[in-house]
This record gives structure tokens, sequence and C-alpha cells, in this order.
């Protein structure tokens, strides 16, 4: 899920981050499992769900990957996962499923992600595991600015996740 070290804005090509959105034509950091897959009414599942995989080869709809969990590497469908940037910024996912993988056993409290909103197009929405998984939704201000409360707003999303995070501490980019 997220990370709550502070980081240099550049990106991890080396150039330099512009709004924090996703990142069209930019390869994602790595690909998280959203469905068991197979299903296991099929036969034994490969990847389940919450592993975070590796891309080696985009085979038109379906991902040629590596999983980081076991080392196993196949195929898996596009259907199956969503594109993870910078370690937080999930394409692709919901907020029923946001917080099922932050529900996770292996994820631990203080982690998050952030997802395009469901309902607002354009809008991003953050999702946190406290206790419970609480959902914040994050605004953009006509110059495109961020902000969840009015008093601080953020050039881009990852001023926002560095100036909430926790100082010193890093949780791990996404823990399942």
């Amino acid at each position: 899920m997220g990370n709550t070290m502070k980081t240099p804005r550049a990106s991890a090509e080396g150039g330099e981050e512009t709004n924090g959105a996703s990142q069209t034509g930019q390869e994602s950091d790595f690909l998280a499992v959203l469905y068991d897959y197979p299903s296991a009414d099929i036969s034994q599942p490969i990847f389940h769900v919450g592993e975070k995989l590796r891309v080696l080869s985009d085979e038109g709809g379906w991902w040629r990957v590596h999983s980081l969990t076991t080392g196993r590497e196949n195929y898996i469908p596009g259907k199956y996962v969503a594109k993870v940037y910078h370690g937080w910024l999930f394409e692709g996912l919901g907020r029923e499923k946001a917080e099922e993988l932050l529900q996770l056993p292996n994820t631990k409290v203080g982690s998050f992600m952030i997802r395009e909103s469901e309902t607002r197009k354009g809008l991003y929405s953050l999702s946190v595991r406290h206790r419970e998984v609480k959902h914040y939704r994050i605004f953009r201000l006509p110059n495109n600015w961020y902000y969840i409360s009015p008093r601080q707003t953020f050039q881009c999303l990852e001023d926002l996740v560095n100036h909430y995070s926790v100082p010193h501490s890093y949780y791990g980019r996404y823990t399942a």
C-alpha cells in the first residue's frame, strides 16, 4: 500500500512529476492482484489477492508477470490486477476492493492507497487502514492543486502524500 517515508519529487525515470495524476505511458511500479487467479472453483490459484507482481511483458490484455511473493512466473489477465504507481497510486480500483486489500492480514495500520474516485470524475480518494478502513476525498482546485482540507493545498499528489505521511517511519510499499 502506501509509503509513509518522505520521497523526492523526481519520478523513477528521473523526470519531474507534473501533476500527480495517473502516469499514462509510464510503467507502473508493480501490479496488485485483485482476485485469486484462476478462481478456486476452476483450479488451485497461481496468484492470490494482494500479491505483488512485477511485469515481464504486456501481451495485449494479458500480463506475463513474476510474483514478488512466490517467485513464480506466469500469465494473468489484465482484469485481475491493478497498476500501482509510486507504491500508493492504484489505477482501476474501487472503494470495496481498496477496503479488501487494506484489510488483508499482512497490511499494517497506517497503510494507505490513493485511487480515482468512483463517484466524482477527475477526483481522487484516499483510503487508509486504521482500526477499520477510512476514506477521504481529495479535492482539486481550478489551478490543479490538491487538498483534503482547504487550509493546506499541494501542487501534486506526491506532495500531499509526503505531507500527511509519518516522518521517518516506513511501513513499506504495499505490504500485503
